[in-house]
């Protein structure tokens, strides 16, 4: 799929798609939400996830605000905190 994203949002975009090359499971989403919060506005995170996950933008946006008003499992953020790092994640917050 082509990137329709500004080039400040694509790097999020190329470092989500080499972590799930087969598109990023379901149990990782919420986690990939609560991680990249932090550095990106709500219609940004919003963007880059709709552009990597092909999901519906209202639908990733109401998810994002559940993410940012309840506590993640750090388990499972953990996991793929160490994930995204072996595919950019350094990379992507010292571009926000």
């Amino acid at each position: 799929m082509q990137d329709v994203l500004p080039p400040a949002l694509s790097g999020a975009a190329r470092m989500l798609r080499s972590a799930y090359p087969g598109g990023m499971p379901d149990t990782a989403y919420r986690a990939v939400l609560a991680l990249l919060y932090e550095h990106f506005s709500d219609r940004n995170l919003t963007a880059v996830i709709a552009a990597v996950t092909g999901r519906d933008a209202a639908t990733i946006l109401n998810d994002i605000h559940a993410c940012a008003s309840s506590k993640q499992e750090p388990s499972a953020t953990g996991a793929v905190r160490r994930l995204l790092e072996q595919h950019g994640l350094q990379a992507v917050r010292a571009e926000d």
